[in-house]
């Protein structure tokens, strides 16, 4: 087998990014990921960034839905509705994002599904979870830094709750969707059994906090935010970002030793315990940024590397993409945009010896594949015709614009 997941078929009724990054992890692992779109494509393809898009797609789009095949389908309408179970029928597990509710609106919830297909794995990600006090509310990311204490805990003492710089719950939850989805498909092959599986980004956002919500809660400590802004509210200094002469670098867990011994200040040895190193945080952040504003970046990073201080240089993603480690691992790739050309996007983050992920399709236009799929599921000429005039599918079958 050339990579691990070649003989699985997902049904694809994802959208944004919870969903769809999730299941381009499955497809970069060989998965024939069926995209479901509504007609014209669903909505993240003309999410602008910068209140721009690339040759008339979202990069966001173009970042997570590589190595897929899109049909478009109207799922409000029967006919739509039976030619989206025939898929289903014939797919090893099906994803998808919809508030609750959705699904069973459009005749495809976990039991009309098992009708069809008894083994399914059945994934369904929302915002809050199926049921519960929270299950109607809108979930987006901002929405739950915000109430997972994430946007509290960011940023320094004084200023308001901060978000960090990227859809962080969307993507933790991206990956429990993958990872689940794995597991149960692995219990099917075990046992021939399918399973519903719940994900959502509540839990998400609490997951990848176990260790501050942890310390929080079983600690009579005050955790909060320092002043000179330590990078993370429940550590001490020298934890943080440091700025140089012409830029900043980053300094992870240090020995106040190590301090000594480099800038050759003995004050540093006055922080001597974790507790003194946590109360006065502030204070060895501004000590030590008084030796760090004296150097170059590079030169910086050269003394702190050669004494074992644990440091990186803050990057921009122009420097990150001129790195010679993310070179080396490959963690830029160009593909082709499906309007032409080609664009650089992220690559496949892990290594597998003998079943290699790897980018071979760029993302689809909408409904790109919708007559090659429907021809593999027995459709034949006559009734792909009648689907396309009756609306069900979208009037382009194989092409479509950037304008769509």
């Amino acid at each position: 087998m050339d990579q691990a997941l070649e003989d699985v078929t997902i049904a694809d009724f994802t959208q944004m990014m919870q969903g769809p990054w999730a299941t381009q992890k499955l497809a970069d692992m060989g998965a024939d990921v069926i995209k479901i779109e509504r007609i014209g494509g669903e909505w993240e393809r003309t999410l602008h960034a910068g209140g721009e898009l690339l040759d008339g797609v979202s990069p966001f789009f173009l970042a997570m839905n590589r190595n897929k095949r899109s049909v478009e389908l109207d799922l409000k309408s029967d006919e739509g509705q039976e030619v989206a179970l025939d898929i289903v029928a014939e797919a090893d597990a099906l994803v998808e994002n919809f508030r609750p509710g959705v699904m069973d609106k459009f005749g495809l919830g976990y039991d009309d599904v098992r009708e069809v297909n008894p083994e399914i794995v059945y994934v369904s990600a929302s915002g809050f979870g199926p049921d519960g006090p929270y299950a109607g509310r809108p979930g987006q990311d901002l929405l739950l830094q915000a109430m997972s204490g994430l946007a509290q805990n960011t940023g320094r003492k004084d200023d308001p709750p901060t978000p960090v710089g990227t859809a962080i719950v969307d993507e933790h939850a991206a990956s429990q969707i993958a990872f689940n989805t794995m597991v149960a498909l692995f219990h099917k092959e075990r046992t021939g059994e399918g399973q519903r599986v719940d994900t959502n980004l509540l839990n998400a956002s609490i997951d990848f906090q176990c260790q501050e919500i942890t310390a929080s809660l079983n600690l009579d400590v005050d955790f909060e935010r320092s002043e000179e802004g330590i990078a993370q509210a429940f550590l001490g200094g020298p934890y943080g970002i440091y700025e140089t002469a012409d830029g900043y670098v980053a300094i992870a867990m240090t020995p106040m030793e190590a301090l000594v011994d480099l800038f050759e200040d003995e004050r540093f040895t006055e922080f001597d315990t974790p507790k003194d190193q946590f109360d006065r945080r502030d204070e060895i952040k501004r000590l030590l940024e008084s030796y760090t504003r004296e150097y170059a970046t590079d030169d910086l990073l050269d003394l702190l590397l050669d004494a074992d201080v644990w440091a990186a240089p803050v990057n921009d993603f122009d420097a990150l993409a001129e790195d010679p480690q993310v070179d080396h691992n490959d963690m830029l790739v160009d593909i082709e945009h499906p309007g032409g050309g080609e664009f650089t996007t992220v690559g496949v983050p892990a290594d597998l010896s003998e079943t290699p992920g790897r980018v071979e399709t760029p993302p689809p236009s909408p409904g790109e594949h919708t007559e090659e799929v429907l021809t593999e599921f027995g459709y034949d000429d006559e009734r792909i015709q009648s689907l396309r005039d009756a609306g069900v599918t979208g009037e382009s079958l194989q092409t479509s614009t950037s304008d769509d």
